[in-house]
């Protein structure tokens, strides 16, 4: 009898190792095949309107909005968007804006609330502003290559592609929480989109930077759409491509800057489990076996006689691969840290368990329920859901 449970143990745990060093050979060969293409430019590109909606004075803000006021593009029209008057960011955009007085910079400082997402309430806002039938939505945490936009607009050519998006890297602040989170968005995210898109394209956008046509946008219902929604760049390219548009992936992957402290690392990678989780319910299900090595060392480390330990070995060296080659493929600076990849691997598996306790998440110091369909949803003091009443 005990053999017997032994045996489906080590066969449950192999049966686990071989799914992920399956997955982790395709993202490397993936990875390694992913090479940003010349860009041909067969017509005139379109005038630009950048959305950038803003939340407090945020590690490199300067650095991250200089990025875009300095592209080498043009027509560009840049807005920023505030909710609060007292907003410290306020003061570094104007210091922009007295650098560039040649660029078309406007500042918008609105508090109007339009729905529980408050960063989608910001682009309502200044999307009145905007003066050009390309919409550029993009998070105040990215930074950008001068050139990056020629390949990001080039697509648009076509009428029938209404979007166009950008994977992202991670480029940390100093320190173990800030790294840890870095390696999460480069090692586990970036690698994981990337398999994604190469086997069935995309129907969704990434926050970053996304390009969308104002009649896309406006055939989707523009961002009011998105006004209770928390993946709401995830979101609007359902939307998109629900209205008939095609949404496309640009070859360039910009920089986000991952500033975290192990409290603030768990409580984002929660709330991005979670949402994940109810936009994407098999798929984050799925993920538990990509990150699996707490799971592997229970089940396999047991049976060494049985070869497990050579099953965990395969599996974390693939692992390591994946860790140089996403550094190499996708240019990222910071020094590579394999010694932190076993201890990524736990705290993955462990927001994963997390991810399904409950859909409670906390966002900019409010509480909220992720409801079904990705809704968000305030809590009232006993921690239930208040439904807004709006669809």
């Amino acid at each position: 009898m005990f053999l017997s449970v032994s045996v489906m143990i080590y066969a449950v745990g192999l049966f686990i190792a071989a799914a992920s060093a399956s997955f982790l050979m395709l993202a490397i060969f993936r990875v390694a095949r992913f090479r940003r293409r010349p860009v041909t430019i067969t017509q005139p590109l379109p005038a630009v309107t950048v959305l950038k909606p803003i939340c407090g004075a945020e590690p490199r803000l300067y650095e991250c909005l200089h990025s875009f006021c300095d592209l080498d593009y043009e027509p560009l029209q840049i807005i920023f968007g505030v909710g609060d008057p007292s907003d410290p960011a306020i003061a570094i955009v104007n210091r922009l804006i007295a650098e560039f007085p040649d660029r078309d910079l406007k500042l918008v400082i609105d508090s109007t609330i339009h729905g529980t997402n408050l960063k989608v309430g910001n682009l309502i806002n200044m999307y009145p502003f905007a003066r050009h039938d390309v919409i550029v939505v993009s998070d105040s945490d990215t930074e950008v290559a001068r050139d990056c936009f020629a390949g990001l607009m080039a697509p648009l050519a076509d009428p029938k592609t209404g979007a166009v998006t950008c994977l992202y890297k991670g480029a940390p602040a100093p320190g173990t929480p800030s790294a840890l989170g870095a390696l999460f968005v480069n090692d586990w995210f970036l690698a994981s989109a990337v398999v994604d898109a190469g086997m069935r394209g995309v129907e969704y956008c990434f926050g970053p930077v996304t390009a969308v046509r104002r009649d896309a946008l406006e055939a989707m219902g523009g961002f009011g759409m998105l006004a209770y929604h928390l993946a709401d760049d995830f979101t609007m390219g359902r939307m998109i491509a629900a209205a008939g548009y095609k949404v496309e992936l640009a070859d360039y992957v910009p920089d986000i800057m991952v500033v975290e402290t192990w409290s603030s690392l768990f409580s984002h990678e929660l709330r991005w489990a979670r949402t994940v989780r109810t936009v994407k319910p098999g798929e984050h299900f799925m993920s538990g076996i990509m990150e699996p090595l707490p799971l592997l060392m229970l089940l396999l480390l047991p049976f060494p006689h049985f070869g497990g330990w050579a099953a965990l070995g395969l599996v974390m060296s693939l692992r390591i691969v994946l860790h140089y080659l996403v550094r190499h493929r996708f240019a990222i600076t910071t020094p590579a840290r394999p010694w932190l990849v076993p201890l990524r691997e736990f705290i993955c598996f462990g927001v994963w368990l997390a991810s399904y306790r409950s859909t409670h998440v906390s966002w900019r110091e409010r509480d909220f329920v992720i409801a079904p369909g990705g809704r968000l949803e305030p809590c009232d003091a006993m921690g239930s859901a208040v439904s807004s009443g709006v669809s």
